[in-house]
């Protein structure tokens, strides 16, 4: 593994760390953050404070249960270099999109895209030295920036007033 894949390797491992130590559904053990299984995560799922209905709240967790145990799973893989930065990459935004919809306040989604902004712009970062490196192509860093960009939109949009029509 070269240099460059092990400084990606721990940005990973670092975002993963914070989505970790953020989240309910996480404890960690040695050095590796460890994902509850769906049965245990089912006894301390992320709180609703009203909104949607049971079945779908049970859905939403379902989903964002699925993914942080992807991801986890996706982290290893690229330890082991069987996949990309880009494909973990996909899974954590979609994880943090999943774990935003599990909120009913805009507060609560604020910080959760505050935390995928930060992650994808220390990612970013990493990505660059990797095209310098002739490591990954200028297209695949361009679709990562936009995801970035994107990210930075939902989260801007976020904290417009909510009475503001659009």
């Amino acid at each position: 593994m070269t240099s460059t894949q092990k400084r990606i390797c721990y940005l990973i491992s670092a975002g993963l760390l914070v989505i970790c130590l953020t989240s309910p559904n996480c404890w960690l053990h040695g050095h590796n953050a460890q994902f509850l299984t769906a049965a245990r995560a089912a006894e301390h799922p992320i709180q609703f404070q009203g909104g949607p209905n049971e079945q779908l709240r049970k859905l939403l967790q379902e989903r964002y249960d699925v993914l942080r145990l992807l991801a986890g799973q996706l982290n290893k893989q690229y330890g082991a270099g069987q996949v990309g930065i880009l494909e973990i990459r996909d899974v954590i935004i979609e994880m943090l999109h999943a774990e935003a919809d599990l909120y009913s306040t805009n507060t609560e989604r604020i910080k959760v895209y505050e935390k995928l902004v930060s992650i994808l712009h220390e990612q970013d970062k990493s990505l660059a030295g990797e095209v310098n490196a002739g490591r990954i192509n200028q297209m695949e860093f361009l679709k990562a920036r936009v995801s970035t960009i994107q990210a930075r939109i939902d989260l801007e949009k976020l904290r417009l007033p909510q009475d503001i029509s659009q």
